[in-house]
């Protein structure tokens, strides 16, 4: 019947009330097609009473439906944002799973147009790999984890978000998987883990792996981003025609605001270089390419031309680019842009 339960409504009220008394900034709502919406109407609007910026994460993804409760309704990220969710999971995690840059592209045009369905400014976070999932590291190692986070920083419409464990490569393997334990808190004396996934349940170790390069180039992809905020946050989304990349593992696209452009140029396969054309409009021949991001793995090639770059990117490798093309959206067909 569409009817709330007033004490339990009352509840959350009282945990809002909580939260924000403790100094709480905002909260991730778990599985949050789990509560009618009817409940988010009240209760986000509650909470910006007390707090006008008090921030909402929707645990809320675009395609899933899996659930352990019976009866439970498909994710609808477009009903949580309207209901008054800041920001949302989407779909990110699984990036792996995609065998095509066109995979990528349609997904954040996807999402560029949902935005225009919802009051302005909504994002999504940019969950390449959440604590349900297992360490990028089995993706690709060290050269995946670069890949990803430097999507991360270049993408339209995402907030940066990493499992602690990332930044140093952890592979979420325990020694104490699966051995038996004289007490335990539940009614198994067997210790359970998840293989590759930071283990949340257990009394488990400070997670770290060894791979601390991972996290030198995060801090320094993160810092790019703040320098060049403008462009990154605000800016349009312009996708690239190309050439000779038959199996499409090349992703190429521009980031364009107030006559300024970056070019994101990365390939998706982490075992193989693979060499395409990437058409980009109003480039001049003499165009100096240099890379924002650090280095990392195996080099890429590029030559450059009037309106094309010729390029072999290695394994894994993303590059971002500042270039002269004050005037690339007027000559581009597919600009995208965040309501």
């Amino acid at each position: 019947k569409r009817t709330l339960n007033p004490e339990l409504l009352e509840y959350h009220r009282k945990f809002v009330d909580m939260m924000i008394d403790a100094g709480v900034d905002g909260i991730r709502a778990d599985v949050a097609r789990a509560k009618p919406v009817e409940i988010w109407d009240i209760i986000i609007p509650y909470s910006r009473k007390r707090n006008p910026e008090f921030a909402w994460l929707a645990e809320t993804y675009t395609y899933e439906d899996a659930s352990p409760q019976a009866n439970m309704p498909y994710d609808r990220p477009e009903d949580s944002l309207r209901a008054g969710f800041d920001a949302y999971y989407g779909q990110y995690h699984i990036f792996h799973e995609w065998t095509t840059a066109k995979d990528l592209h349609d997904y954040v045009r996807e999402n560029l147009n949902l935005s225009y369905r919802v009051e302005r400014g909504k994002s999504l976070i940019g969950s390449f790999a959440t604590h349900d999932d297992v360490s990028p590291m089995y993706h690709g190692g060290e050269v995946f984890c670069n890949l990803t986070t430097g999507l991360q920083v270049a993408l339209p419409m995402l907030n940066p978000y990493f499992v602690d464990g990332f930044q140093s490569g952890d592979m979420y393997d325990y020694s104490y998987r699966d051995k038996y334990v004289e007490k335990s808190d539940t009614d198994y004396n067997y210790m359970k883990v998840h293989p590759g996934k930071l283990d949340i349940f257990n009394l488990s170790r400070k997670p770290g792996g060894d791979k601390p390069q991972i996290g030198e180039f995060m801090t320094a992809a993160l810092k790019f981003r703040d320098d060049y905020a403008n462009v990154l946050k605000r800016g349009s989304y312009i996708m690239l025609d190309k050439k000779k990349d038959k199996q499409d593992q090349i992703i190429s696209f521009a980031r364009h605001r107030q006559g300024k452009t970056l070019l994101v140029l990365a390939n998706k396969n982490v075992d193989r270089s693979v060499a395409a054309i990437v058409k980009v409009p109003t480039l001049k021949e003499n165009q100096e390419l240099k890379n924002l991001l650090p280095k990392y793995g195996q080099e890429s090639k590029f030559q450059v031309s009037k309106g094309e770059i010729a390029l072999e990117l290695g394994p894994g490798r993303i590059h971002i680019f500042e270039i002269d093309t004050p005037y690339i959206e007027s000559n581009s067909k597919k600009v995208y842009k965040q309501h």
